[in-house]
């Protein structure tokens, strides 16, 4: 996989503790702020969804419980 670097600008505190962090484990910061990213986005995209399902479902018709329920049995569930 082809890498690129990319500068963002952070807290001197924060890159402190990420380098302190990553010295005391044995761990390449490249590796961790890496997966940090990735699991960030990952976790966006899928708010992003449920906020598109959410309003999906928001113009759905409503229900009464009496008819939920009758559906439910109507299954046989």
């Amino acid at each position: 996989m082809a890498e690129v670097q990319i500068g963002p600008r952070v807290p001197k505190s924060l890159a402190e503790e990420l380098r302190a962090f990553c010295k005391k484990r044995g761990m390449v910061m490249n590796h961790l702020v890496t997966e940090a990213l990735r699991d960030k986005l990952i976790e966006l995209k899928e708010d992003e969804e449920d906020v598109a399902t959410v309003a999906a479902r928001e113009k759905e018709p409503d229900m009464s419980e009496k008819e939920f329920y009758a559906r439910l049995k109507k299954r046989g569930l």
